[in-house]
């Protein structure tokens, strides 16, 4: 009995220092891995639907003004249209996608070039002295341009804000314009598409806007300008024979930066 007992002894013995060797302690970890920062994005993209009149005198789609998104590459041209007759106008609806940030977003139109190309005996009679072939055409005088915020149909509806309109010669003259700064109040949407509406007319321009359907883009070709009208007129009434023969060269600019963090932003501070 001595002897067992001892034993069973050092087994208990054995297994306290088993115990005191592992530990007892209440414990925790906790682990984060992989912390990253990644700058976002502003990467601005411009997409273009236009309509011009065509011999006819109707309105049709312009497929050579017309292209997907993208970034701009020589060659996009928001109008090269020829042949003009006083009363034809037309129509495009450039949307401008500023990728995953809200920004600022500002346009730029200057006339680089009218040239008068020839001179017409009509034009001699209307007064115009020329010479030909050199920078002084009148062209610039007759076209007249309208600019708002659309909702994507390309149709000018009664609740769309203009936001520019006059003659070529008296618009664009290289000055920043705002499409959306801290004076005109809420950024382009990051992530959505924002709509700048562009009428033209070789003549009198007049508003004659269209009922407001709501239904934007999604609506498609049912509510675009081949159905609804684009919201103008267009009168070539008078005589514009001086502007015979002669041409316009224009280049349109976009800009656009980050509206985050940069509250007070406004397109007059960038430099012509």
């Amino acid at each position: 009995m001595v002897r067992i007992f001892a034993s069973v002894a050092m087994i208990v013995f054995a297994g306290a220092v088993v115990a005191s060797a592992t530990g007892a302690f209440f414990s925790d970890v906790e682990e984060s891995t992989a912390n990253t920062f990644t700058a976002g994005s502003l990467n601005l993209q411009i997409d273009n639907e236009s309509y011009v009149t065509n011999n006819l005198g109707a309105l049709v789609a312009s497929a050579a003004n017309t292209w997907a998104l993208k970034d701009l590459t020589t060659g996009d041209m928001f109008f090269s249209f020829t042949d003009l007759k006083p009363g034809d106008i037309g129509e495009d609806t450039i949307s401008l996608h500023p990728g995953t940030n809200n920004a600022w977003a500002c346009m730029n139109v200057e006339t680089t070039g009218i040239p008068e190309n020839s001179l017409e005996d009509s034009e001699v009679a209307a007064g115009d002295i020329g010479p030909a072939n050199d920078e002084n055409g009148e062209l610039q005088t007759y076209l007249n341009f309208y600019f708002w915020h659309d909702d994507g149909d390309n149709v000018f509806e009664s609740n769309e804000t203009t936001f520019m309109s006059s003659t070529a010669g008296t618009l664009f003259n290289g000055l920043w314009t705002a499409v959306a700064d801290s004076g005109t109040g809420s950024p382009l949407t990051g992530g959505a598409s924002s709509y700048v509406g562009k009428a033209w007319c070789f003549g009198s321009l007049l508003t004659n806007a269209v009922a407001q359907d709501d239904l934007g883009k999604t609506g498609g070709s049912v509510n675009g300008p081949l159905i609804r009208g684009t919201g103008f007129t267009c009168s070539g009434a008078g005589d514009q024979a001086n502007a015979q023969s002669d041409g316009i060269v224009v280049d349109v600019s976009f800009y656009a930066e980050q509206s985050r963090n940069n509250a007070d932003f406004m397109c007059s501070s960038l430099n012509t």
